[in-house]
């Protein structure tokens, strides 16, 4: 009678072990990722009525009064675009964010425009954690103390792991000091956050790139341990509803290990949020997702509380945008869009480049396309929006230039264009594109990356044109990021002779052109000339 009581004791607890386990394998964690990318200091309605984070607050406060597990996450760049950041150098986004009550972010480029000081202001400010996994700041303690590669959130007694990624390519678009360094080999430093992560039992984990579209998706592959990619840098817009959409949302990928990973990016400026709800299960292997962006309408209610910190922010800067430059007019729009600049010739490209010959003497000028950050609409001009179009506070160089070297900046110029099937592709292009004035050349962007100048030539005194002599050496101007070397042009930096770094900053060289020249209608001359290849309408 005792051993079948025994028996019976041990099948039981057996029975209750195997159901237990069976409950664990079944149990399963939901959680919401609310991101942004690509804000860029945007935090009023666009043109349209759309966007802005009075809106974005409202629709945050709703999802997470839902009661479900949410993250509210950021993929950099909050920094450089409009005057609120002229004005705020991120203190702006230091209140802004910490009201939304973002969980993390990771540094995009931008937030080194300024140096380090006013990043370190920014850092101090955020209630939040900041990470990136390849940045090295072993030169600089202060901000090394405020960045982690990747950081555990405790959601409801669940860990997630998030882990940052910031562009390589940061000392070439923005001004990080020499303290900083980035490393560009992406995986190797993912797959050494996840060993750790996953080390401490962490079975669920976010990555958080700033290094846009084209970097990302050949990268998700190799990611094993990763579940979601929260990107930006290319300003992607992802969607399952708006036209406007490069792809759907999410993208679905597998990993090398075999288990899934999803992709997305929320376009920029603050006119989507993305949603991507996603299910674990108890190994952290993603079961189900949905969601997609959404679009901050002009039909949502803004949060009264941001909308009246927003306000308050918003009156210095209101002040400095509505002040007219007397005698500055564009008869028609001026074209400053990134979708343009960054791919051919624009209007505010050429003219800005004529500024600077104009104010210089010089016979060729180089501006980045994304140097160019705005239209000008037509009317009066105003202060507010030539400091929109240029809003780094750039100073304008000289140099001279061999013109072999001038045809090595040009090949740099051109050298990141993508055309697919002989059409150019707008979606992610570098900044680095060339806007010139004294000069025209042709290029094909189906040749090799350093073989695409098919002509460059140099305009006479007489206005007539010259193709450039490798031989001989031209007077140069540009803004003094690329004379350092920046956006690629590292001939600039290695080759120029007798440079001059400390002209007029590029914004009152600008606005006093557009004075000199009266009513301006196009900058437009035909000085970029596209070969065996097109560009799609904008």
């Amino acid at each position: 009678m005792l051993r079948r009581l025994i028996v019976s004791v041990i099948l039981l607890a057996m029975l209750m072990l195997a159901l237990g386990s069976a409950a664990a394998q079944d149990e399963t964690f939901a959680l919401t990722l609310l991101h942004t990318n690509d804000t860029h200091a945007a935090h009023q309605p666009n043109g349209a009525g759309d966007g802005g984070v009075a809106r974005q607050m409202a629709v945050v406060s709703q999802i997470r009064a839902e009661g479900g597990n949410v993250l509210l996450l950021d993929s950099g760049d909050r920094f450089t675009g409009t005057l609120f950041h002229r004005v705020y150098l991120g203190q702006d986004n230091v209140e802004i964010m910490n009201l939304l009550g973002y969980d993390a972010m990771t540094l995009g480029n931008h937030e080194f425009d300024n140096g380090s000081e006013v990043l370190l202001a920014f850092l101090q400010g955020v209630d939040f954690p900041v990470v990136s996994a390849n940045i090295d700041f072993g030169g600089n303690r202060a901000l090394g103390s405020e960045v982690s590669p990747f950081v555990v959130l405790d959601v409801v007694g669940e860990q997630v792991g998030v882990i940052g990624l910031t562009t390589p390519d940061t000392p070439e678009t923005s001004s990080p000091d020499a303290s900083v360094s980035f490393d560009g080999d992406l995986q190797g430093q993912v797959e050494a956050a996840v060993t750790t992560l996953t080390g401490d039992g962490v079975n669920k984990i976010i990555l958080l790139t700033h290094v846009g579209i084209l970097v990302d998706e050949p990268l998700l592959s190799s990611l094993n341990g990763v579940d979601v990619v929260l990107g930006g840098h290319s300003h992607s817009l992802l969607s399952n509803t708006y036209s406007a959409a490069t792809a759907a949302y999410p993208i679905e990928a597998e990993t090398e290990a075999g288990e899934p990973i999803l992709y997305a990016q929320a376009g920029s400026n603050n006119v989507y949020l993305g949603r991507l709800d996603v299910e674990f299960d108890a190994s952290g292997v993603i079961a189900s997702s949905g969601g997609d962006t959404i679009l901050l309408s002009r039909f949502i209610t803004p949060d009264p509380t941001m909308d009246a910190l927003v306000a308050e922010l918003a009156g210095p800067v209101e002040a400095l945008r509505e002040a007219t430059i007397e005698g500055a007019v564009a008869g028609a729009l001026l074209v400053g869009d990134r979708a343009v600049c960054r791919v051919e010739e624009c209007d505010l490209g050429s003219l800005i480049a004529d500024a600077m010959i104009a104010e210089t003497g010089a016979q060729i000028a180089f501006m980045n396309g994304g140097g160019v950050r705005a239209n000008i609409e037509a009317g009066d001009v105003t202060v507010g929006e030539v400091l929109t179009v240029l809003p780094f506070g750039n100073l304008v160089s000289t140099f001279e230039l061999t013109g072999a070297n001038v045809l090595v900046a040009l090949e740099n110029g051109v050298s990141r264009v993508v055309a697919e099937g002989g059409v150019v592709v707008r979606d992610g292009a570098s900044g680095r594109f060339p806007q010139v004035g004294g000069m025209r050349f042709s290029y094909d962007p189906t040749q090799p990356e350093g073989s695409r100048i098919v002509s460059a030539e140099v305009r006479n005194e007489d206005g007539s044109f010259s193709a450039i002599d490798p031989a001989a050496t031209y007077s140069v101007v540009s803004n003094d990021f690329l004379r350092r070397g920046g956006d690629g042009y590292v001939v600039f930096a290695e080759e120029s002779i007798n440079p001059y770094d400390f002209g007029r900053p590029l914004d009152e060289v600008f606005a006093d052109y557009l004075v000199a020249i009266g009513e301006v209608s196009t900058g437009l001359d035909g000085r970029i000339t596209l070969v065996n290849a097109t560009v799609p309408a904008p």
